[in-house]
């Protein structure tokens, strides 16, 4: 054989080497995506906090700007309308996704929803809310879904902007509010306020509670973003689970300095178990259990009945890693041959 020929060769199969490495490595510059929060920064948002910190977004290509919502902030629309691609929301992705909103939930973070109705010390029944003023926070439909089980005519109620602070209730502003178990009750227990608490789980609405949620334009248009964005963010909070003292003064440190540790330990004390960590694994959701929210919504007049899940929870598309495989396998029959002639080439050498 012509050893100019196998010269040749042995460039050509070290180009395609180059080529095999350029694409199986994450690329040098990182993809820009944010992720759109449902509150201030708290410890209930700390699994996204330590995929950042621990650097599991940037291994996955991703420089992720983690955002705080204000009052005024939904974070459905600030995902649809494409200034976030991820965001955190509640079981009501579902109603939103139903009113015309393209909504795909990647994963269920709290297995149990943290919602609650804090009232005033005046207010003993949900029955009592009646001509009262009440401050709600965006996405909080299964608190309208309880009041509508309990037959309290909402189109009653003076629903304000949520002053997001438990204060707005302490001070007068309002006369219910709506609330996290992790959050408000911290405040009230300082303060010594008098308040009562009215649970959707003791009206039978159990919920999922925080959730991963993107488009269906970004799930469209980068499906492997997707993927790696959601795997990061789980992996997260594992972390976050593992390492909730070091989660709480990171948050201290980079997030929201003004927040007491002693608050962020309490919020962590009640956050957690709704992980329920030791008995599901984190991020899974069961379409059961979505159907049976639907059914619920459906049962209030919120949603028609049979709503489709279908194109609404998230099912990563194992076939579409088929051309993943495909140039793998190509390129170790390349590596292969490029072997065997860099080894006859050497043996050429030696006998020349």
């Amino acid at each position: 054989m012509n050893t100019g020929w196998i010269h040749l060769f042995s460039r050509w199969g070290r180009c395609w080497i180059v080529v095999i490495g350029l694409s199986a490595a994450p690329a040098w510059a990182l993809e820009p995506v944010a992720l759109q929060l449902k509150w201030t920064h708290a410890f209930q948002f700390a699994g996204y906090y330590a995929a950042v910190e621990q650097g599991y977004y940037r291994d996955a290509g991703l420089d992720v700007t983690i955002l705080e919502a204000s009052p005024q902030t939904d974070p459905v629309k600030e995902v649809v309308e494409g200034r976030a691609q991820y965001g955190v929301g509640t079981s009501g992705l579902l109603l939103s996704r139903a009113s015309g909103n393209p909504v795909v939930v990647l994963a269920v973070i709290f297995q149990q929803s943290p919602y609650e109705i804090y009232a005033s010390p005046e207010i003993h029944s949900l029955h009592d809310l009646v001509g009262k003023r009440l401050m709600l926070e965006p996405q909080t439909e299964e608190l309208l879904a309880l009041l509508k089980k309990e037959n309290v005519p909402v189109d009653l109620i003076q629903c304000l902007p949520h002053s997001f602070d438990a204060n707005g209730l302490m001070r007068g502003e309002a006369d219910a509010i709506s609330g996290y178990i992790s959050n408000e009750p911290y405040y009230f227990l300082k303060a010594g306020y008098l308040f009562h608490t009215f649970s959707p789980r003791s009206a039978g609405i159990d919920f999922y509670g925080d959730n991963l949620f993107t488009s269906e334009q970004e799930l469209k248009d980068h499906p492997a973003r997707v993927r790696a964005f959601r795997a990061a963010s789980l992996k997260g909070w594992q972390y976050a689970r593992s390492h909730r003292d070091e989660m709480i003064e990171l948050i201290r440190t980079r997030y929201s300095p003004h927040t007491p540790a002693e608050f962020l330990h309490f919020e962590a004390d009640r956050m957690i178990p709704l992980l329920q960590p030791d008995l599901i694994e984190i991020g899974y959701m069961n379409p059961q259990r979505w159907k049976h929210i639907a059914d619920t919504y459906a049962e209030l007049s919120l949603l028609p009945a049979g709503y489709p899940l279908k194109g609404f929870l998230y099912q990563p598309d194992l076939q579409n890693l088929t051309w993943f495989y495909r140039i793998l396998g190509f390129g170790l029959v390349l590596l292969l041959i490029f072997v065997v002639l860099e080894f006859y080439v050497y043996m050429l050498n030696r006998r020349l």
